[in-house]
């Protein structure tokens, strides 16, 4: 969401309560286009449906107010305002010049928003505004999430009550800080830094939807491993890539998994591909899954093959999961979901993209195919300050990327989407980026987010990135 993060791992709602006056003034949030305003709260803030049902009695967006949240929806740039009934003033609380008008004039934002169809598919940043009991029964699960607020504003308030995230362990950019050190250390900050809270004693984990990919990419794994452990035959496919019965016995370990654990979402598969674009173009969300990235890699007797699963949403990669069996150990991430890696046997811990501003001093370290090396590569680099080269196979460097042990990763070979979609939800939900480099032969422009489930399933030259996107 924002380069800079301060994780706070508490306990309870209760140790952030003196993070209320951020949740009335305002929270940048991350969202998806074409969800329901309900969809937004429980699917992407986080906000358990009963308390919506229950508990959020007043919504307004941008100053107006919102009769039903199954049909409105957010817009880049609104102001989503949340409150709990109040005795004696219901229905009246939020008007202008009523005795609490207050609140109504903390909720308007930009005026009266449009609802016109979204120019983009891509997630977008809104403002949340939590007031009264909202404000204590949601901000701990909105920032489960993620939130974003203004670093000056956060040193601010903590220097104003040092009772603020008292007994909190801090964590800002990657360093534990005492309380007393944190405000100063926000002071050296520009703009915004995004806020993620987790339970004390407990690894960062992921969303229950990527825990559950986790687990079945890891049953594959150890279908792969049994498979490998016996003995198999290596057959050719029609592009001369090569199949093992490890790829076919972990494509249906998944695909069987995946429909009971997700009813109704198609699955896109390098073990079926052969899927019309006018059937899939009527998928606003399908898994893309690759049950053996690598086999050349599986072959060879190396370890750095990955089972690959991510879903899609509206034409980006939403979730993403890469198991590498041999170690075993997993990655899972999404854009505004964070990123998460798991050692065999132990527990989540949350992973981030390294600095780029450090990376730009000392020289790049970048990232380039074990199996498929590529002389294009080079051009493109030869402007650039390079400080080491390291070459790993399959999705493993993408995560590499994302635990903050490279910068770049340049790609100019074929690719497709089954090989890069995980990868790219565990990159991005570390804070990195994956774009197009839309003209390779003139030494590779940035372009757009690296788009899913296109009519043509090759991927043209991408640049994987610590950098964020945008």
């Amino acid at each position: 969401m924002h380069t800079n993060e301060l994780l706070l791992n508490t306990a309870s709602s209760a140790a952030l309560a003196g993070l209320a006056p951020l949740a009335r003034e305002g929270m940048d949030v991350l969202t998806r286009p074409g969800r329901t305003l309900r969809e937004t709260l429980v699917l992407d803030l986080g906000i358990c449906p009963d308390c919506v049902e229950e508990r959020i009695k007043t919504v307004f967006l941008d100053g107006s107010p919102v009769d039903d949240i199954d049909a409105d929806a957010a817009r880049p740039g609104c102001a989503l305002a949340l409150a709990a009934a109040m005795p004696g003033v219901a229905g009246i609380a939020m008007r202008r010049g009523s005795p609490v008008g207050v609140f109504r004039e903390g909720v308007t934002h930009h005026g009266h928003m449009e609802q016109s169809a979204p120019e983009s598919t891509q997630p977008f940043m809104l403002t949340l505004k939590l007031f009264n009991t909202v404000a204590e029964e949601c901000l701990a699960a909105v920032l489960a999430h993620g939130a974003g607020v203004g670093a000056a504003r956060l040193a601010e308030l903590l220097e104003a009550n040092p009772a603020a995230l008292a007994g909190v362990a801090l964590t800002l950019n990657g360093r534990q800080l005492s309380r007393a050190e944190l405000p100063q250390a926000l002071r050296g900050l520009s703009g915004n830094i995004t806020l993620r809270a987790s339970a004390t004693g407990q690894s960062h984990a992921p969303a229950a939807d990527l825990a559950a990919l986790a687990d079945i990419a890891e049953a594959a794994g150890r279908a792969i491993l049994e498979v490998r452990a016996r003995g198999y035959s290596v057959e050719y496919k029609a592009d001369a890539s090569p199949l093992t019965q490890a790829d076919l016995a972990s494509n249906a370990i998944i695909t069987r998994a995946l429909a009971e654990r997700f009813p109704g979402v198609p699955v896109l598969s390098e073990e079926g591909a052969d899927i019309p674009y006018a059937e899939r173009a009527a998928w606003p969300r399908l898994f893309i899954v690759d049950p053996l990235d690598g086999t050349k890699e599986f072959v060879k007797e190396l370890g750095e093959f990955c089972v690959c699963i991510a879903l899609a949403e509206n034409g980006f990669p939403a979730h993403g999961v890469v198991h590498v069996p041999v170690w075993g150990k997993t990655y899972a991430g999404g854009l505004g979901l964070g990123a998460y890696r798991r050692e065999a046997g132990g527990e989540w811990e949350a992973i981030r993209v390294r600095q780029p501003d450090s990376a730009e001093r000392s020289g790049y370290t970048v990232l380039g195919s074990r199996s498929h090396p590529d002389p294009a590569i080079e051009a493109w680099l030869a402007d650039k300050p390079v400080r080491e080269r390291v070459t790993a196979g399959s999705a493993l460097k993408f995560c590499v990327l994302a635990e903050g042990a490279a910068d770049l990763y340049p790609r100019f070979n074929p690719t497709r989407e089954w090989d890069t979609a995980a990868g790219q939800a565990v990159l991005e939900g570390a804070g990195g980026s994956m774009v197009r480099l839309t003209d390779a032969e003139s030494g590779g422009v940035p372009g757009g987010r690296l788009p899913v489930n296109k009519p043509d399933l090759f991927n043209g030259p991408f640049l994987a990135s610590a950098k964020p996107l945008g």
